[in-house]
């Protein structure tokens, strides 16, 4: 599902590339949100329980 992810920190934007090529990006994740992100054993799962429909999405 992800295929890679890139992060501001000063921002606090998320860009997430999904393996199917779309982009997703949020506003105002914090930086431990994109830890787990990074920790999770699966990123995929951490991405839609943590991540999607609870950061508002940049145009």
């Amino acid at each position: 599902m992800i295929e890679a992810f890139a992060y501001d920190e000063d921002s606090r934007h998320l860009r997430v590339y999904l393996t199917n090529g779309q982009r997703r990006e949020y506003e105002g994740v914090p930086k431990g949100v994109v830890v787990g992100l990074t920790m999770a054993e699966s990123p995929g799962v951490f991405y839609m329980k943590a991540i999607r429909g609870k950061y508002p999405p940049r145009p």
